[in-house]
């Protein structure tokens, strides 16, 4: 019994010291990291931000791939698999730091005076039905 566990216990330690995607996974992050720090330090808008982004770190995206990859086909995944998962992984690091400038950059100057002259329409359509009195209601006859 305590053999057993103790086995169960080491492969999860070997599992966990075996991720052949750790460093590659942390260069591309780091990388992305800091290009939306700069970003945002530099006070760049989203348009520009959104045009430059999918360029950057472009080495560290392509060793990550390589790494998840590898790992994946490790694992005996098929190489279509391995590069869904790669993709999958990607994106979603991508779309992390996206998501990360879009909310510490604020809403996007424009934005606000649009939607408040949208809402001025809809307000004074409201308004105005509000004032003009209530019409009586057609009489049903006796109960």
């Amino acid at each position: 019994m305590i053999s057993s566990v103790l086995a169960l216990m080491l492969a999860a330690a070997a599992a966990q010291t075996s991720d052949t995607t750790r460093t590659a996974r942390e260069a591309f992050t780091t990388c992305l990291r800091s290009y939306v720090d700069r970003s945002l330090d530099g006070g760049t808008d989203r348009a520009t931000f959104e045009a430059e982004y999918p360029q950057q770190c472009a080495a560290e995206q392509s060793a990550f791939r390589a790494a998840v990859i590898q790992r994946e086909t490790a694992a005996r995944a098929s190489t279509a698999d391995a590069a869904e998962a790669a993709g999958l992984e990607i994106e979603d690091a991508r779309l992390n730091f996206s998501e990360r400038f879009e909310l510490a950059a604020g809403p996007e100057a424009g934005a606000e005076p649009a939607a408040a002259a949208a809402a001025e329409p809809a307000a004074a359509a409201s308004q105005a039905n509000s004032d003009a009195p209530a019409e009586a209601a057609p009489d049903q006859g006796p109960d």
